[in-house]
């Protein structure tokens, strides 16, 4: 069913099938300044999914008499890989190049890495432009659309570099999930699972029930009102530090979804292993995961590697703060020395 998440009183996450379809009616609804710029920046697999409509769209849909509107499009690399500096300077540089100005509208079409580096660029030139965001993927529906903070990642570790850029509207169009590539799809899929964890009962039994595909909008809600109870504090979320340590020792050739189900497994099993959650809520985790087929068998590093990346990317002291799995509903962070980290995971 479609629905309207408001976001504190800052903006709103709207959910339902076809929005991409009314992309310029619902980016003029929002007012204020009539936007005479729209700048589209989106990734060459997404732009040749939907980009040609939305411009079509931005032409034909109805506007107030002597309105101008000019559109530009800007392509990025839509790889972990590309989500740093370097692609946000360029983004810079050619935003100046088409000289936009401050009522330019960016429009970030696409997944993570996209709303990510539209975000900074947004939030850096001229002091701040209006964003809208329209995630085209699961993973980012309920990541990166909701606090309102853009994360781009250092030679040092994922997403330590982050700046507010609250959006003005998102725009979560459902059919976009049909036309994802299964693994993607499937690291949407560890993404809220990993929220079910955390919000409780109702959304986690959908998982042990094995009915996913039949509720995907419910879930998708669901993820975004408890995210955005967060107020945008990572740190609360299980699986966070781990699954990005993976990520980077893997030079992001691990997908995030199976870096970040391991890490779900890995804080499962220490939570377990320090007696802060029950043999049984480690048994439905695990179960859940196995149902849904997010489990991971094997390792992909050695738990030294992983807790030094862990380390590393903590800039901390020689004790680390992670959250851990207790109940379906209830996670707590614990503060683990730094030095018993490794041992732990195994």
């Amino acid at each position: 069913m479609p629905a309207t998440v408001k976001v504190k009183d800052d903006y709103s996450i709207k959910i339902r099938r076809g929005l991409i379809e009314r992309l310029g009616i619902e980016i003029l609804r929002l007012n204020d300044d009539i936007e005479n710029e729209i700048l589209l920046i989106s990734d060459e697999k997404v732009s040749g999914l939907y980009l040609q409509n939305v411009i079509l769209n931005f032409q034909q849909c109805p506007k107030p008499q002597g309105t101008r509107m000019r559109i530009c499009e800007l392509l990025i690399d839509g790889g972990e890989g590309a989500k740093n500096f370097n692609t946000v300077s360029k983004l810079l540089e050619d935003m100046a190049a088409l000289g936009l100005n401050k009522k330019c509208c960016v429009v970030a079409l696409g997944g993570s890495v996209v709303c990510d580096a539209a975000g900074w660029a947004a939030g850096c030139y001229i002091g701040g432009l209006r964003l809208v965001l329209v995630p085209t993927t699961l993973a980012a529906m309920i990541d990166s659309s909701v606090g309102g903070n853009a994360f781009l990642n250092l030679n040092a570790g994922k997403n330590l570099a982050g700046m507010s850029c609250k959006p003005s509207l998102v725009l979560c169009d459902t059919d976009c999930l049909r036309t994802l590539p299964s693994e993607e799809y499937k690291s949407g899929i560890v993404e809220t699972f990993k929220t079910a964890i955390m919000c409780g009962e109702n959304l986690f039994r959908i998982f042990e029930r094995g009915e996913v595909n039949l509720n995907i909008e419910k879930i998708i809600e669901c993820s975004i009102k408890f995210r955005a109870n967060l107020n945008g504090e990572r740190a609360k979320c299980i699986g966070y530090e781990i699954g990005n340590a993976i990520e980077s020792l893997s030079d992001y050739e691990i997908s995030h979804g199976e870096a970040l189900a391991e890490a779900l497994q890995i804080v499962t099993r220490m939570s377990k292993k320090k007696n802060w959650c029950s043999d049984e809520t480690f048994q439905r985790i695990i179960n859940a995961m196995k149902k849904n087929n997010l489990f991971v068998s094997g390792r992909s590093f050695q738990p030294e590697l992983i807790a030094q990346a862990v380390i590393n990317s903590k800039i901390a002291g020689r004790s680390i703060e992670i959250s851990v799995p207790c109940e379906i509903g209830h996670c707590e962070i614990k503060t683990i020395q730094a030095d018993d980290l490794a041992s732990l995971m195994n």
